[in-house]
């Protein structure tokens, strides 16, 4: 179980990477007009805001899955092999 919560954590951690990376204002030419400006931080700032809604359900998800994994109750000891003779020695050589 924690071996897939490790997974996931680094698949979602790539993803949010390359969201937020793709929501960045990287652009070669500088922006002609005030509403070609507006419109191009407008739109980066929404996906920005998206990327940081997506991390807050994230944290929200480890929380809860989180407090499941601790309060569940551990398995009982398996029971233990019947007493027996010893083993015999290893040969000689």
């Amino acid at each position: 179980m924690y071996k897939t919560l490790a997974v996931l954590r680094t698949v979602f951690l790539v993803f949010i990477v390359g969201y937020t990376v793709r929501a960045m204002p990287v652009f070669t030419s500088v922006a002609n007009t005030f509403d070609e400006q507006y419109a191009r931080c407008s739109t980066s700032l929404n996906l920005v805001m998206r990327a940081a809604w997506i991390a807050i359900a994230w944290i929200a998800l480890e929380t809860v899955a989180g407090w499941l994994l601790a309060r569940r109750r551990p398995r009982p000891p398996a029971p233990a092999a019947p007493a027996s003779a010893a083993p015999p020695p290893p040969p000689v050589r």
